[in-house]
């Protein structure tokens, strides 16, 4: 008993989960994350159940990828003049307002896409404050930690959110489901109440104190570009973040031809099969980064990172139950007969580690950011970070699906996996 006393009086994760503000933020951060997950599910439902199309499926894809494209950059401008509380607060708040028109029953298509655009353009505002606060609530030595508590929110939240869509859809409807979208975004600005940042000089950017004029908000892009162009250590933690996101938009797109060409089964496996093995890897990944990460440099975590992943990719395509028989025969051989494994088992482990290897890029990025820039540029920093994202997305969505058509999806994956050894390689010698 008095080992685990000592544990997690001396356990950063912990540590940091006993700060009353980025407590507070996490739990805010909860309501948030698991309401913006459900949502994707349940408006791409109203949606199909509505046209049964799923050309107008993508439609909502886009109503959430474009403004990520058109205001990324412009709200963290915004977002390093505002208070980054209130920011969390009323991109909540207004975010909750906008999902109530959607309990008004038959609405036409076009006011779906239109309401679906407008919370995404608040959420542009969201992404760039959350991560940005950090270092605000949280002393530097501990942002490591805080960032991987950060990350396995993020991660576990989503997956619940993806895995309970369905059944809360089913269990009390899709009008219930959207007040409960609502309410769960009201709670989250609730909590944002709690949050205490520190005092700082207020910064005057106009006559009204509200928004920079026009020159100004150019010239403040204009520096974060000539900062990045600079600072080497935050340019190659933006372009590691911009690469892994691609990864996952690439492991995404080929998934369902993986599950149906490779692996011979049902594409409503790949949750199971895939996505929850990967969440699970991320989670697990994000508490031992936060034990023991900030002993490591951060290059060498996330090197390790791609390497990692990309030896699972070249893995992958031998999933194929033709070319996997002998090897499966083989391991059976040396196991007692309850331990009987499939190549299933073998993928569920190559997804995890997967996402085991995502966290490695993702956590010693995201603290190089927070370390590497003031607050005065921080929110413009990761409002360019989420539309380089929002560009670079639609990269592997282009090139992975029609390399695979012509390639095939085996050579595709292993050619990414080659890519990522090849970029582990390079940020272990020259970043």
């Amino acid at each position: 008993m008095e080992l685990l006393k000592k544990t997690a009086r001396t356990n950063d994760m912990l540590h940091v989960l006993r700060i009353h503000s980025f407590f507070f933020m996490m739990i805010s951060e909860f309501f948030s994350q698991f309401a913006f997950s459900m949502q994707h599910f349940v408006l791409i439902f109203v949606i199909y159940e509505t046209t049964k199309s799923s050309t107008a499926v993508s439609g909502i894809v886009l109503s959430f990828t474009i403004p990520a494209l058109l205001f990324s950059l412009i709200s963290g401008v915004y977002v390093d003049r505002w208070n980054k509380k209130k920011v969390l607060f009323y991109t909540n708040l207004i975010r909750g307002f906008l999902i109530l028109p959607f309990l008004i029953p038959n609405l036409h298509v076009s006011a779906i896409y239109l309401l679906t655009f407008l919370i995404a353009v608040a959420t542009q505002f969201f992404l760039p404050a959350h991560a940005a606060v950090i270092p605000s609530l949280v002393p530097r030595k501990y942002l490591f930690a805080a960032n991987a508590v950060f990350s396995f929110g993020i991660y576990g939240t989503t997956l619940l959110g993806y895995i309970l869509s369905g059944p809360i859809v089913l269990l009390i409807g899709k009008a219930n489901a959207f007040a409960l979208l609502a309410a769960l975004f009201y709670i989250s600005s609730f909590f944002v109440i709690f949050i205490t940042l520190p005092k700082k000089k207020k910064i005057i950017v106009d006559r009204l104190n509200l928004f920079p004029a026009k020159v100004s908000l150019v010239g403040e892009a204009r520096e974060i570009f000539t900062f990045i162009r600079k600072a080497r250590k935050v340019f190659h933690a933006l372009m590691m973040l911009t690469i892994a996101q691609s990864v996952i938009f690439m492991f995404a797109v080929l998934a369902p031809g993986y599950m149906t060409k490779i692996l011979n089964t049902q594409i409503e496996s790949l949750s199971l099969i895939l996505i929850a093995p990967a969440a699970v890897g991320m989670g697990l990944s994000s508490i031992i980064l936060g034990s023991v990460g900030k002993r490591f440099k951060h290059k060498w975590l996330s090197g390790t990172g791609f390497l990692l992943g990309g030896a699972v990719f070249i893995l992958f395509p031998f999933g194929n139950r033709v070319i996997s028989h002998e090897l499966i025969q083989t391991i059976n051989s040396f196991l007692p007969h309850f331990l009987t494994i499939t190549m299933f088992h073998i993928v569920v482990v190559m997804a995890f580690i997967i996402g085991f290897a995502i966290s490695f890029v993702f956590i010693p990025s995201n603290t190089t950011i927070q370390i590497e820039t003031n607050e005065a540029m921080r929110g413009r920093v990761y409002g360019l970070v989420n539309a380089i994202i929002g560009a670079v997305s639609f990269l592997p969505v282009i090139m992975a699906g029609g390399l695979a058509d012509l390639f095939g999806i085996p050579r595709v994956v292993i050619g990414f996996g080659i890519i990522m050894i090849a970029l582990g390689i390079f940020f272990w010698l020259f970043e």
